[in-house]
């Protein structure tokens, strides 16, 4: 009986945890996000990507520019800056399938172009992104005329997408946003600071992400004792029984 209870429980956990993995693993899926009207051409963006060379991001965009598109762009008349990585970037990246969150990191909420960059934004500047709390760095050399680099990464073509509201430049690479946390760790303080309701709440969803992990270690910490007590139950040693007469 008790090997029977021990047996489903341990079934029960593992049933939970592979639904829970399985809902982690879905990056793209975004039921109730709306869909831009009157802006941008998801169509349009994918083929002109795709003639100029960057099958790789047309056919990504293709699945999540809308989950890319956020709310108040749609309800205003904003521009958004997209970096577009080269194909060869999704065959070194370690993200084959780059996730949601990764691809946020590579669109900057307003107008950057070759212009803005040079008069604007000098090197070590902050430019946030539409992943919260993690801004990419100006890496571009001191000096005019020299080429622009986010994060050690090169900007290799200006504009290759621009229809007022939505601006694309091609990258050599995806942008890394651990260089930013690695080397200019300040940039973090300055968001929660300036932002301290998304700074709560990545910090709410870093302490859920910790209370879970220890949820499961106690869960799978009690399943071991259960089944060592129940199912491989230890047999007395010889001289147990005589402390019994």
């Amino acid at each position: 009986m008790a090997s029977n209870f021990a047996f489903c429980y341990l079934l029960l956990l593992l049933s939970s945890t592979l639904f829970i993995t399985i809902r982690a693993a879905q990056p793209y899926e975004q039921p109730n996000q709306p869909k831009p009207s009157g802006g941008i051409s998801v169509d349009l963006v994918s083929s002109v990507l795709s003639d100029k060379g960057y099958h790789a991001m047309s056919l990504t965009l293709e699945a999540v520019l809308e989950a890319l598109t956020p709310t108040h762009f749609i309800n205003h008349n904003a521009t958004l800056t997209l970096f577009c990585p080269q194909d060869q970037a999704f065959l070194n990246s370690k993200y084959p399938r780059p996730p949601l969150t990764l691809l946020k990191y590579h669109v900057v909420p307003f107008k950057i172009d070759k212009d803005t960059m040079e008069a604007t934004f000098h090197h070590g500047s902050m430019v946030d992104t539409l992943l919260p709390g993690h801004p990419l760095v100006v890496t571009s050399p001191p000096g005019t005329g020299r080429y622009a680099s986010l994060n050690l990464v090169k900007v290799t073509e200006w504009d290759l997408y621009n229809d007022g509201r939505l601006i694309i430049h091609g990258v050599e690479d995806f942008f890394d946003p651990a260089f930013q946390i690695l080397r200019y760790p300040i940039y973090d303080v300055i968001n929660i600071q300036e932002n301290p309701r998304e700074g709560f709440s990545m910090l709410k969803d870093a302490l859920e992400i910790i209370s879970l992990f220890t949820l499961l270690a106690l869960v799978a910490a009690f399943t071991y004792v259960l089944i060592r007590s129940f199912v491989f139950p230890q047999k007395p040693r010889d001289g147990e029984y005589a402390l019994l007469y």
